[in-house]
């Protein structure tokens, strides 16, 4: 998997329902298509990352993975589409997208440390490879930055919640207490590649990516309605961020097998 920078300029381009994507990423809906200029080299399973130049707030405000590569289509500028002008487009599954009218982004300027150069930054195009070093040390600021701002899904066994699962507490949300032994033992058992695709994030990002996963509850929690004692290997299996959002498209959520049929159909 190779990592690529997509960029945003609010000048040249509005993205007038960037508050109401940034919600809809936070429940679970998380594609969008977004021009990489002329780069016909970024493929499926790609990471992304997106930055807003131009103006400020200038820096770092989503990332995903990349579900359909580099294709051609008509140009995200209605004037240059009006005359047949093309460009290269992505399809890309966001796990973060932070609003930047209303939310801090990683700052431009951060971007500036000794770490994150032989990257040009203040680019002109989308779809900019970044170095394989630059991008490990990006990972791991972004995974630190975004930590907390509810990009994540409701099923997530977290490993800082404790003891039996059910108890409904409110935070913002109702949310249920989970068990970290179970999580443990999930993947003692099962791996920390995930159950349906096989992506391995130690494997793509070394040590930051060690025993990265979800954890998925095979029972919607929301419909135990009493306080259980889960059974790891029975009611938990580990699954990347992607499949997990998927998983969670429809309600009730689709099952494991489901997704790994869609995902296969998908590759034929």
């Amino acid at each position: 998997m190779t990592t690529y920078l997509l960029a945003w300029n609010p000048k040249r381009c509005q993205w007038d329902d960037l508050a109401k994507t940034s919600d809809a990423v936070k429940a679970g809906e998380t594609f969008i298509t977004w021009s990489c200029g002329n780069s016909k080299r970024i493929q499926k399973g790609d990471r992304v990352f997106l930055i807003r130049l131009g103006e400020q707030p200038k820096g770092i405000f989503a990332s995903g993975i990349v579900t359909i590569g580099s294709h051609e289509g008509l140009h995200w500028d209605d004037k240059k589409a009006a005359f047949g002008e093309t460009c290269m487009f992505v399809k890309v599954c966001l796990d973060t997208l932070l609003d930047p009218e209303s939310e801090t982004i990683l700052p431009r300027e951060l971007l500036d440390e000794a770490r994150f150069s032989g990257m040009h930054w203040d680019t002109q195009m989308s779809g900019v490879r970044v170095p394989e070093p630059v991008a490990t040390e990006l990972e791991k600021v972004w995974i630190e930055f975004t930590e907390g701002r509810g990009f994540t899904l409701p099923e997530e066994v977290d490993e800082q919640e404790v003891h039996y699962e059910g108890a409904v507490r409110r935070i913002s949300v109702n949310a249920y207490e989970r068990n970290p032994e179970a999580r443990q033992k999930c993947l003692a058992h099962y791996g920390a590649s995930c159950f349906i695709c096989g992506f391995d994030f130690a494997k793509t990002y070394g040590e930051v990516g060690q025993g990265f996963i979800h954890v998925h509850h095979l029972r919607q929690l929301s419909e135990i309605g009493e306080k259980y004692e889960v059974d790891p290997i029975r009611d938990l299996r580990p699954v990347c961020p992607n499949c997990h959002a998927m998983i969670h498209r429809r309600k009730p959520a689709y099952s494991i097998d489901e997704i790994r049929a869609l995902l296969e159909q998908a590759d034929l």
